[in-house]
């Protein structure tokens, strides 16, 4: 589990465009607390989509 000052963030997110070039969307993502509490990564991958209305294929995370 996380501890409480630590931060958790998404990198390296490889986002679902179905091919468009020109989105611009971030690598890195920072998660908040309360989601990165949970310590569950379907929890982060549903926070990313819902951020930014987009799917992913994948992400790494860091501490």
């Amino acid at each position: 589990m996380i501890g409480y000052n630590e931060t958790m963030k998404a990198t390296k997110i490889q986002w679902d465009t179905d091919g468009d070039n020109s989105v611009k969307l971030p690598s890195e993502v920072e998660i908040p607390d309360e989601i990165a509490r949970e310590d569950d990564e379907d929890a982060i991958s549903d926070y990313l989509s819902d951020l930014t209305g987009y799917c992913h294929y994948g992400f790494e995370l860091e501490k």
